[in-house]
């Protein structure tokens, strides 16, 4: 009984363990953000032309829209929620217009809070983190994120390049695949000793079942 009771707490002990496995937040190592630019007609027909930075790369579509991908460098996300950031340092868009250019670059995915921020300059004028877009969920699964404008964004084109209001314009959708890192050893350690235990004891029990019937044999 003894062993019965504390096999089925090792057990218990054992799955609970899993569950934090899969539950911790994670650091992410790499990965790819795609976006495909639905809104460039109506940006080059506003006289602002699009580019890329860094290590984004771009691709023509297959349809003529195009589609630009960011490497993804580093954030953390909880594996059971998917609570976290998604980073993309090195990369990012110009905006450019009657000789003047903005840059978006380093963006992050908050994925609780639905927002993608980019640090933001023109020139050599750095004008620090701006939240550029907000996330939806569309009907796209291979593109399941809408990213529509924010205010703050919508501004920045007013200001620069004398767009008219553009707050909630749908600039495009977006797919990313990040990839986190394994848990640390030790978690995997103790969860596998545990196990182990576990299966000590079955085994134990096993054989003290099976001696039982010579020793009464024996009498």
């Amino acid at each position: 009984m003894k062993i019965s009771a504390l096999t089925a707490g090792l057990a218990l002990a054992a799955s609970l363990g899993v569950s934090s496995v899969q539950a911790q937040a994670l650091p992410i190592v790499g990965g790819i953000t795609g976006v495909t630019l639905t809104s460039a007609p109506t940006l080059t027909g506003a006289g602002v032309s699009v580019g890329i930075l860094g290590s984004a790369q771009f691709s023509p579509g297959s349809t003529g829209t195009p589609l630009v991908f960011f490497p993804v460098t580093g954030g953390s996300l909880n594996t059971a929620t998917f609570a976290g950031s998604i980073e993309h340092d090195g990369s990012g868009l110009s905006l450019s217009s009657g000789g003047t250019t903005l840059n978006l670059t380093d963006f992050v995915i908050d994925t609780v809070a639905l927002t993608l921020t980019g640090q933001a300059s023109v020139g050599t004028t750095a004008l620090g983190a701006v939240p550029l877009f907000n996330l939806s969920f569309g009907s796209n699964p291979l593109s399941p994120f809408n990213l529509a404008l924010t205010s703050a964004g919508a501004g920045a084109l007013t200001a620069l390049f004398g767009l008219p209001n553009l707050t909630g314009l749908e600039i495009g959708t977006a797919a990313t695949i990040p990839v986190t890192a394994v848990p640390e050893p030790a978690t995997y350690a103790t969860l596998l000793a545990g196990l182990a235990l576990v299966g000590w004891l079955t085994a134990r029990r096993r054989k003290q079942a099976e001696a039982q019937p010579l020793s009464a044999a024996a009498v």
